[in-house]
């Protein structure tokens, strides 16, 4: 009996102590990536001045400036922000850069522009600071939109957040955005890039219901929805796709990696894959619809105005494509073709047609900004100061007392 007992007791302390360090070793899990304060720089990879003229580049941004209303859609501020970035600076009465990231990430300034009884844009929570979003025109258009747009534009996670509840930095958006993250969610597009940008390395976390996240899965996830089907027509996890795959190539020159291997593989024949539907399916006019997977289908939201839809998905494709490298692009004319088609488009819409589409025409501006190899606040920067020499040259060669109209 006493040996029975012990034998007991020494089984009982065995479950226990397993028991005892799965539990230590489930809630030690990681519930975030490791982080840089800093996110990763991914520059544009090509300058190509027969895609879009230096002109007709000009004309798109002047068109694409956030010269709105006295309260302009928080949406438009947060595409604008993605374009122009957070140090831009105009002399036309357009926001600045500095303004627009103070109306998204200060509560105070939010309110002094849509009005005290607007409900908040940013509201502390558990996890970290909420942003609000798909409730109407004083929030954000897309889950994690505005994080990805802060690590795109560089802003740290160090920097100060003013919620309605008080101070926070942009680390507790990020926070908020992966402890709540799940792989079903309905969109995860920039969440997973936000991840990318601010990641130290390729390691996994975990969710609160214990799925074990990685960019290998979340890269799956990505592969796996049916194009065209979601968030503009799909093309938001190609632009997160080829964005990932561009930080992988930076790990891998530091040793680590984002992708394994096979992972890494499987995105390039994806995308690729996905290269050659467009090539295939591009209209003669050079625009790409909402059915650019198979133009034998019909359209996925017919009641939406032909040229929007044709703006968001041309734009959108052009954008993905300036980021990727050379081998998951499709022949120079293609680009050049739906290029061409949506410089013209752009610039004759009138200012109605540019209010309506705003949000997609920031995305053609800035696909055809990467074009030529540069973000649109530096080739903006870079036009004024040609023309600025360029005046002063002229007025040196002028007679005096002649006067020069600009």
């Amino acid at each position: 009996m006493k040996r029975f007992l012990v034998a007991q007791i020494a089984i009982v302390s065995i479950l226990f102590s397993g028991g005892w360090n799965w539990f230590i070793a489930v809630n030690n899990r990681p519930r975030l990536p490791r982080l840089n304060d800093l996110p990763r720089a991914l520059s544009p990879q090509h300058n190509y001045p027969f895609v879009v003229t230096d002109d007709q580049l000009n004309e798109v941004l002047e068109r694409a400036k956030p010269n709105f209303d006295k309260s302009p859609k928080v949406n438009f501020v947060d595409h604008a922000l993605r374009l122009w970035g957070s140090d831009v600076l105009f002399e036309d009465g357009s926001l600045d850069g500095p303004q627009m990231l103070e109306m998204m990430l200060n509560d105070t300034r939010f309110r002094q522009t849509w009005g005290n009884e607007t409900p908040a844009l940013l509201t502390r929570s558990v996890a970290g600071i909420e942003v609000q979003t798909q409730v109407g025109r004083t929030t954000v258009s897309h889950v994690d939109h505005l994080v990805g747009t802060l690590a795109e534009i560089g802003v740290e996670l160090s920097h100060e957040v003013i919620s309605n509840d008080g101070p926070g930095t942009v680390g507790d958006l990020l926070r908020h955005a992966i402890l709540n993250f799940h792989l079903n969610q309905k969109e995860y597009e920039w969440t997973a890039l936000a991840a990318a940008l601010y990641t130290v390395d390729g390691d996994h976390w975990y969710c609160d219901e214990g799925q074990e996240i990685s960019f290998d899965s979340l890269a799956d996830r990505m592969m796996r929805q049916h194009q065209p089907l979601g968030v503009c027509y799909g093309q938001h996890r190609l632009y997160s796709l080829v964005m990932m795959l561009r930080v992988d190539d930076q790990l891998r020159n530091e040793d680590q990696w984002l992708f394994s291997l096979a992972t890494r593989q499987k995105v390039k024949n994806y995308l690729l894959a996905m290269t050659r539907r467009f090539h295939k399916n591009q209209s003669r006019e050079g625009y790409w619809d909402g059915n650019w997977t198979d133009t034998n289908r019909s359209i996925p939201d017919p009641g939406t105005d032909e040229l929007s839809r044709r703006i968001l998905a041309t734009g959108h494709v052009l954008e993905w494509w300036a980021m990727a490298p050379n081998d998951l692009h499709p022949p120079r004319e293609t680009i050049i073709r739906a290029a061409q088609w949506l410089a013209r488009n752009i610039i004759e819409m009138d200012k109605r047609q540019i209010e309506a589409n705003y949000t997609f025409i920031t995305h053609a501006a800035r696909a055809l900004s990467l074009w030529r190899g540069q973000q649109a606040e530096d080739f903006y920067i870079g036009q004024s100061t040609k023309k600025l020499v360029e005046f002063a040259m002229e007025s040196q060669n002028q007679p005096l007392g002649t006067k020069i109209c600009k």
